[in-house]
């Protein structure tokens, strides 16, 4: 049960919430032999294009098709991600004029290494994703708005696991959890700006922790903002290292 293993199950279930998400008609996805590159064409911003790969070979062959995909929807700028296992990658990628631009940290649990806690305010598993939508929107700026439409889209309900803690009827917290094999990684966790410092975070956590457990899974993963660091910290889940995105060189 090693973070290796943890870092293999968050990059599955990441391109696993990505496929949902051009199944449902936001991301335009390109599907090669060991990679996939998702594209969101009404965004420039690199954050919303990204490429996932499994193996190095596979990468150094798809590049030319991976600068036609971007730059046939008229994107330039998009990020490849190495996870701690890939960073023999960077030699292709450094071939290729890529660079490194930024990391975020992988964050997983064992679901038996972790308590087995109430959440401590009331939270609920909701079908209707529409608070989640607009508290996500509300977190991250409307320029989301496109990416996170697709869940409000039908057909309905979408095969994720979504749970919201409210006062007084009102939404205030949020996040989801996709599921693959017997892991289930957690997305689009955020909180209303004036709900934040209540604990309600990790009220929705608890909550998406324990219907992992129902659901018979045995591994928690996800990725965390500098802000949402010390509150999954504090819920036992470990640093598993940094991802690395690369970004291709500029065209003149």
């Amino acid at each position: 049960m090693t973070d290796a293993e943890l870092t293999s199950r968050l990059h599955t279930t990441l391109i696993a919430f990505k496929r949902l998400q051009s199944e449902r008609g936001s991301l335009r996805h390109l599907q090669l032999p060991g990679v996939d590159a998702f594209a969101l064409p009404s965004h420039q911003d690199s954050h919303f294009q990204q490429v996932l790969f499994t193996d190095v070979d596979a990468l150094a062959a798809a590049l030319p098709a991976i600068t036609d995909f971007y730059r046939g929807l008229g994107l330039s700028r998009w990020r490849v991600t190495l996870t701690p296992g890939q960073r023999d990658a960077t030699r292709v990628l450094g071939a290729g004029g890529y660079r490194p631009d930024f990391t975020v940290v992988a964050m997983g649990a064992w679901l038996h290494e972790l308590p087995d806690a109430a959440p401590g305010v009331p939270v609920e598993t909701v079908e209707d994703m529409g608070d989640l939508v607009e508290i996500n929107i509300q977190t991250y700026g409307p320029e989301w708005r496109d990416l996170l439409s697709v869940w409000r889209r039908p057909p309905l309900p979408v095969p994720v696991h979504t749970v919201v803690a409210r006062e007084h009827g009102r939404a205030l917290s949020c996040g989801l959890a996709v599921d693959a094999a017997d892991t289930a990684g957690v997305y689009l966790v955020a909180t209303r700006p004036e709900a934040r410092g209540l604990g309600l975070a990790s009220a929705v956590m608890r909550g998406l922790i324990s219907g992992a457990r129902q659901r018979g899974c045995t591994a928690v993963v996800l990725q965390s903002t500098p802000a949402g660091l010390r509150v999954y910290r504090h819920l036992g889940f470990r640093d598993i290292g940094p991802w690395e995105h690369w970004v291709p060189p500029q065209p003149r």
